[in-house]
Order: C-alpha cells, then structure tokens, then sequence
C-alpha cells in the first residue's frame, strides 16, 4: 500500500477521533449547562437565592456591632495548661459536683482573663452582630477563631456556676445574658460551622439559665432579664440557610476547581473536569434534597455513620465530597430548639407563680415557642406537683440525647427535663 495513503487514512482517522471527542464533551458541557441551569432554578424556588450576594450581611456601624466586643474579648481568654480541660469540666455540671478546690482553681483563671470578661459583658444586650465573613470566598473564606470562642462560653458558663454556688445571681444572670449574645451572633452566620458553634454555645446558656431557674429565689426583674437573654433565631430557618449558604460556597468551589482536591483519584479528576457543571448541578441538588429533613422529630437514636468500604463509584467519589452532611447537625439544631422552649416556658411558669403564688395548672402559649416539643414530636409533660414545685419536661430520652450530643452528654440530658421549686410564700 501507499505510504501515502496509509498516512493520509490515519490522518482521516485520528480527525474523526479527534471530532468524536470535541462533539462528546461539547455534549457533556451543554448537558451539564442544562442540568445546572434547571436545578438552580428549582433549588432557588424551594429553599433560596443561590447567589454570594444573599449570603452577605448588612454592615452595622462599629458601635451598634456586638463583635466589636466578642471578637477581641474571646481572643483574649488566658488558659494555661491543663485550664481548658478544667473549665470545659466545670462548665458541664452544677457547682453542687464540683470538687474540693475547683472553686480556686477557677478564681485564678477568672483573674487571669478580667480583660477578657470585661470587653464580652460590653456587648451584654446588644442584639445586632456581624462576623464579616467573606461569603464570596466559598469554603476558603476566613471564619471566626470557633475554638476561642468556644472557650469564652465555657469560662462564662462556669464563672456563673461558681457565682450560683456563692449566692452571687447577679453575676450569674449577667453570664447567661454575655452567653446569649456571643450565642446568637454565631447563630445568625450562614457558615455551617459557625452555626454549629453558635447551638454549642446556646445549650451552655441554657444549662446555665437551667441552674439558675432551679433555685427558689428568683424576682420578677430577673426572669424578665433571663427570657431576654434567650437566643430567637429559629433554627430551622437557620438550617436551611446554612444549607443556602453551602449550596453557594459548592458553586464557588466548584467553578474555581478548588474541590477537586478533595477527589483523591486522578483519573477521577480528570474526569471531574469534563463534568464540572454536572458535578455542580448534582451537589446543588443533593443540598436540595437535605432540606426536606431539616427540623423533623427524632424519635430513635442517631446511628453510626457508615465506613467507606472503598468500592464508591467514579461518580460517588466525584460528588461525595461536596454533598451535604447535615444529618447530625440538623439534630442538634432540633435539640436546641426543643431545650430552649423547655427554658422559656420554664421562665413563663415562674412569672406565673410569683403573679398567682403558684404555678398555672396548663402551659401558657408563648409566642415563638412551638406548641409541641420539637425533638421528639409529642406534647410535653407538665405536672404540678402536691408540695407547689412544678415539672416540665419532653418525652424524648437518654438515648437519643446521647446519640445527639455524643460528648458530654450528660450535662445536655437534664436540659430536657426542668424541676421548678415551689414557689416562696409573699414572692
């Protein structure tokens, strides 16, 4: 044969090959355009805007911002070692467990952080907050210091703790309401993990509220003070923006190429190229999918997630890694909530018995309180005792609190059950 010919055919060949490709993922592409265009849409009718622009906070002047005081007050918690374990222990249980010498240790690292506690008491009362994150940034925009945060609000739930334990409720009421506000300013952030934080801090106020409510003395102007300090924002809301605002950030990654890190095949990556718009498209409608189970009841424990077994498939492993893993933080969203209305209505029986010298024999409706318990979905338990002490609590249990709230959890599961002391004669 031809020399010529044979190289003129493969030429012919090689250009069909070459056609077939360029046409294939022109395909790919218009595919993916198509798929992205339409789940965007449909993502923006049920659950929100998809735009970095919905996800921005309006800016506040530096005097009416809350952060102006969180942020350096919890940069500027001392711990030496060994403090954060103590603290974190002492924050979790009543002054009545604590053990012979607590008390001193926790003085010592109350007064190495006087700074820090006198620039959070200046935001107590102010509402309004922004941690100006750079939502447009995606998953690689700065967030917060979540660890120091973390342990402000345990340094402030034990210093009012100990303050409880030395009769001292003004000091402890003025902890729960710093812890409110450094609570609700992280809840009002689209950022899942600045969320996350923002309930770890509110059930560290509510355990705290729970102590205080515990004991008789209690004055009209104090309950008026601690149903004020309760965060407000409601947490399914709250869910569903995070779930708006990781939906956003999977768009940036994505379109930036930045996720494609977190595929550890190359094959899989080269592949991920070709589908980036699928890929988008199928995170988006993941993300979609996860809203319909955002505050739903937990009636059984949470199960243990499963191990990879490390036969995903070439899409899983594309798609996984930018899926939404809302299971357990969509929980603990839920298990606030319920703990919460348990401690606002708590709040309400006692105004109520100190009105009426003692305890009404229905639950009030609240305004913002759900009329049944959140968690588990049933009506609450209310009993007025014989004696004049009154007892709330959600039917939920043990179990499925531990399943939520894996660690410490049993300073979380007496947030579910609230004894109210007998009201004091002539209060």
């Amino acid at each position: 044969m031809n020399p010529f010919r044979v190289v003129k055919y493969l030429l012919v060949v090689l250009a069909v090959f070459v056609g077939l490709g360029l046409a294939g993922a022109l395909a790919v592409h218009l595919y993916g355009a198509h798929r992205l265009a339409t789940t965007s849409r449909r993502f923006e009718r049920e659950v929100g805007p998809l735009s970095v622009q919905a996800l921005m906070r309006p800016a506040l002047p530096v005097e009416g911002n809350a952060v102006t005081w969180l942020r350096p007050g919890v940069l500027a918690v001392v711990f030496f070692p060994g403090d954060q374990a103590l603290v974190g222990s002492l924050s979790a249980k009543p002054f009545a467990d604590w053990g012979a010498g607590d008390a001193g240790k926790l003085d010592a690292i109350l007064d190495r952080s006087k700074p820090a506690l006198t620039l959070l008491e200046r935001a107590r009362g102010m509402k309004e907050s922004n941690w100006d994150i750079p939502y447009q940034e995606g998953t690689t925009a700065k967030i917060p210091n979540l660890l120091a945060a973390m342990n402000a609000a345990k340094l402030l739930t034990a210093r009012g703790r100990l303050a409880l334990g030395r009769g001292d409720r003004e000091t402890a009421i003025a902890a729960a309401e710093t812890l409110g506000v450094l609570a609700r300013s992280h809840e009002a952030e689209s950022a899942s993990i600045v969320l996350l934080i923002g309930l770890a801090i509110e059930k560290l106020q509510i355990a705290l509220v729970h102590e205080i409510l515990s004991a008789p003395s209690a004055s009209a102007a104090e309950l008026d003070r601690l149903g004020a300090s309760s965060c407000d924002k409601d947490l399914t809301s709250a869910m569903r923006e995070s779930l708006r605002g990781s939906a956003v950030a999977v768009g940036h990654d994505v379109g930036g190429g930045s996720w494609l890190m977190e595929v550890h095949n190359a094959a899989y990556r080269r592949v991920a190229r070709l589908f980036r718009s699928a890929v988008t498209a199928a995170a988006i409608e993941a993300h979609r999918d996860a809203e319909k189970d955002l505050g739903r009841p937990i009636r059984a424990p949470l199960g243990d997630t499963p191990a990879d077994d490390g036969d995903a498939t070439w899409w899983k492993s594309i798609v996984g890694p930018i899926g939404p893993n809302l299971a357990s933080m969509s929980a603990r969203a839920t298990a606030t909530a319920s703990a919460r209305d348990l401690s606002r209505l708590s709040i309400a029986l006692r105004r109520a018995a100190i009105a009426g010298g003692r305890y009404p024999l229905t639950l009030p409706a609240i305004e913002g309180v759900a009329a049944i318990d959140p968690l588990s979905g049933e009506t609450r338990v209310y009993e007025v005792h014989a004696d004049g002490s009154a007892e709330l609590r959600s039917t939920t249990n043990a179990e499925i609190v531990r399943s939520i709230f894996p660690v410490g959890q049993i300073a979380f599961e007496s947030l579910y059950r609230w004894t109210l002391p007998a009201p004091r004669a002539g209060r």
